[in-house]
């Protein structure tokens, strides 16, 4: 028995693909352009379907139309599909005119080493390739001797916090000292640090927020955002993989009295995860007043499954 339909086509499985296709992209649709991850039931939605996702679907519920005896919806669909990509990719990408960078301009360099999958040494050769004034790394390695004493012998120019809760910064020509670290809404895991670097002070926050989607980031990212924007009187750096993408609804508060760098001062493509096609701008730097981001871009690595993130920026005056 032929299960097939006319001209050799299978509409059981058009039906299944554009039931499937149509229902999800619909369902992220709808998240996407309404609540967002405001709400515990639709975070894990709206963090699984970015437009990438959601342009693919429609190419796949396309694919399933035109199993189902050629319908004439396939085109318009397939159509919309790549628009609603080449869309995302534009939307993703700056090239802002060159910025000259006065002697002062500090640079900081954010980046997830993924725990070393790669090697440790072949992680401090790609970050020693352009090496930055600040260095923050997240999940670099248990807190041991050795490995400590690994990254202050690669980086003897700098002073190191010293690894904890799997984070750790370098600053050239300078000092570092932490102030505080701890976990917030058991969500965030965060180290506060006072640092001086070039004769320049300032409040430095790295912070690594739990990466399983089903969890809401709202109250993490509420201790967050107050733990920065309690410290009025020297400039304030908050960055780190906060693994929620900035068009997060939580983020809309933070726009209020902190700059995200991309936003002022971005460069080249956005996104930084997952590599090899990230699709989520899940590493940010945010600043309050007193920072000036005077540039903002990302730089891909073999070695990680996360882009470097790389911010240049000046203290501004009180």
């Amino acid at each position: 028995m032929n299960d097939r339909g006319p001209r050799g086509s299978r509409p059981w499985l058009g039906t299944a693909l554009s039931t499937v296709a149509g229902a999800t992209g619909l369902a992220g649709l709808a998240v996407r352009l309404s609540v967002r991850d405001a709400l515990p039931a639709t975070g894990t939605m709206f963090y699984a379907t970015p437009w990438p996702v959601l342009a693919s679907l429609l190419v796949l519920l396309a694919g399933g139309l035109r199993l189902r005896n050629r319908s004439p919806w396939t085109s318009p669909v397939a159509a919309i599909g790549l628009i609603v990509m080449v869309a995302w990719a534009i939307n993703s990408h700056s090239n802002p005119p060159p910025t000259k960078l006065s002697d002062d301009t500090l640079s900081c360099l954010t980046w997830n080493t993924d725990h070393g999958q790669a090697g440790w040494d072949r992680l401090a050769q790609t970050i020693r390739g352009d090496p930055a004034d600040i260095i923050c790394l997240v999940e670099a390695g248990p807190t041991e001797p050795e490995l400590d004493r690994f990254w202050q012998g690669r980086f003897p120019d700098h002073a190191s916090s010293g690894l904890g809760s799997g984070m750790l910064v370098l600053v050239k020509n300078g000092t570092v000292h932490q102030a505080r670290s701890g976990s917030l809404a058991n969500t965030v895991r965060f180290r506060q640090f006072d640092i001086c670097c070039r004769g320049h002070e300032l409040v430095l926050i790295l912070a690594d927020v739990t990466s399983t989607p089903w969890i809401s980031r709202q109250h993490a990212l509420a201790q967050l955002h107050k733990l920065a924007t309690t410290i009025t009187n020297k400039p304030v750096l908050v960055t780190g993989d906060f693994n929620t993408p900035t068009d997060s609804a939580w983020f809309d508060r933070w726009r209020l009295s902190l700059t995200n760098a991309w936003e002022v001062a971005g460069s080249g493509f956005r996104p930084t995860w997952p590599l090899p096609l990230p699709l989520l701008d899940l590493d940010q730097a945010w600043g309050n007043r007193r920072v000036g981001f005077v540039d903002c871009h990302t730089a891909w690595s073999s070695h990680s499954d996360h882009q470097q993130l790389i911010t240049r920026f000046a203290i501004n005056p009180r």
